[in-house]
């Protein structure tokens, strides 16, 4: 989990290089922004409406235009999510661990299965192994087929 964590550390340091914003202003417009966005935008997909990911934009625009001091929210923001992060510790998780599992493993399980309501044709069609497991062994017939020993 460490190389993970260091590999989406090393990530989020060149997006912050790149842009010009700090490793903590980048964290939360990643885990607080692009994240939810990706989200909302197949949830609307799913749903068929441009509901989700309107409302959030709105949101994301009122605190845009209340927040007079971007550096200082973001680092905020930030140390909240490392204390929670480190909160962990008290039931044997390291904040490597934690981080890991909250901010990359489980979001991108639910993008995944996001992504697999939205578009499910295209996932039947290009990856049928991974549109199996989605769809439960009892409706693609594996319970019917007996294995050889």
């Amino acid at each position: 989990m460490s190389f993970t964590f260091y590999i989406v550390y090393q990530a989020l340091e060149w997006m912050a290089s790149v842009t010009g914003l700090t490793y903590k202003e980048i964290n939360i417009v990643v885990f607080y922004g692009i994240v939810p966005m990706a989200f909302f935008l197949l949830i609307d997909k799913i749903l068929g409406k441009a509901v989700c990911l309107s409302l959030f934009s709105v949101f994301l625009a009122v605190l845009y235009l209340t927040v007079s001091n971007w550096t200082m929210f973001a680092e905020r923001m930030f140390d909240a999510s490392v204390d929670f992060l480190q909160w962990f510790r008290h039931v044997g998780i390291s904040y490597d661990l934690a981080s890991v599992v909250l901010c990359v493993l489980v979001p991108l399980c639910a993008f995944f299965v996001l992504l697999y309501l939205a578009y499910p044709r295209w996932f039947h069609r290009h990856l049928p192994g991974f549109a199996r497991v989605m769809a439960g062994p009892q409706t693609q017939g594996y319970l019917s087929r007996k294995q050889e020993p």
